[in-house]
């Protein structure tokens, strides 16, 4: 396995974010749910424009948690044209570039996410808009506006009062796969979890795991679910289960390229996925 050696670039993140997955990749619906442990995240696309997925999405909410603690204000500052955003994203400049970037930050910002949350005593939800307004309009030849995101103030609040931090150059390392990014926040937060709870390992299922990173796997599509008898849909639900398994552990490889402390950290069986004490993951 080869070790990656760079310096670190602390950044921040959403501690409700950091715990649920966006889409890996483009849905044919505007509903998407994820769930972990007592909590659940759904998130509500506008119809015409569509959820968010795939890497970009991860990078912006990186990008937008980190720039709120750095700056402390609600109001981040785009840059002064499409090239300057994608450098502070670091993105290529290309122009094939900026479409998908638009797109998604429009898919990110115009969606509503809804957290739930219970236990035996207490059921609860709560809202969530990332930001409230915005102006996205570049002129690319003058520079005369600067585009800039304005976030709600229960988010910015979130982000000031509970921020996870996260190694940025990590995140980009990982950006060909939504998984491992996903993988790699969530660990950072279990990892700080474990460590404030007097270093008590937490073994978790991969039933659990694969409804929080992904549920789809070996799921059969709506129209399908009135032509399979049980035991085709069961058995597809365990196969599912196998790959799902496989691809986190194809996850888990790519973050131990950074962070070989893992090993020690972490340890997988066939039905679950221990997290040990250990060194923090971020250094």
């Amino acid at each position: 396995m080869k070790i990656i050696d760079k310096t670190i670039e602390l950044g921040f993140t959403s501690r409700a974010l950091a715990q649920i997955s966006l889409p890996h990749s483009k849905l044919n619906t505007h509903y998407f749910e994820r769930t972990s442990g007592l909590m659940t995240l759904s998130v509500v696309s506008v119809p015409k424009i569509g959820l968010p997925y795939g890497t970009y999405p991860r990078l912006l909410l990186a990008w937008l948690c980190s720039e709120a603690v750095r700056t402390q204000s609600p109001i981040l500052h785009l840059g002064s044209n499409q090239t300057e955003f994608l450098k502070k994203l670091k993105l290529h400049t290309g122009g094939s570039y900026i479409a998908p970037l638009k797109d998604q930050t429009n898919r990110l910002l115009s969606s509503v996410f809804r957290l739930d949350f219970a236990d035996k005593n207490l059921k609860g939800f709560k809202h969530l808009l990332l930001a409230d307004s915005g102006f996205e309009f570049w002129e690319p030849q003058t520079g005369e506006w600067e585009a800039y995101i304005k976030l709600t103030t229960d988010f910015f609040n979130d982000i000031i009062n509970n921020p996870v931090p996260i190694d940025l150059n990590v995140l980009h390392e990982l950006r060909k796969s939504p998984m491992a990014m996903d993988v790699y926040t969530w660990l950072v937060y279990r990892t700080f979890g474990i460590l404030s709870t007097g270093n008590r390992p937490v073994k978790i299922a991969w039933t659990d795991l694969q409804a929080q990173f992904g549920a789809n796997y070996g799921s059969p599509v709506n129209n399908e679910l009135f032509e399979l008898n049980t035991e085709v849909i069961l058995q597809r639900e365990r196969q599912g289960l196998i790959d799902f398994r496989r691809k986190f552990i194809v996850a888990l490889q790519k973050i131990k390229c950074h962070y070989p402390e893992l090993e020690q950290i972490i340890a997988a069986d066939s039905k679950f996925l221990t997290i040990n004490n250990g060194t923090k993951m971020i250094k």
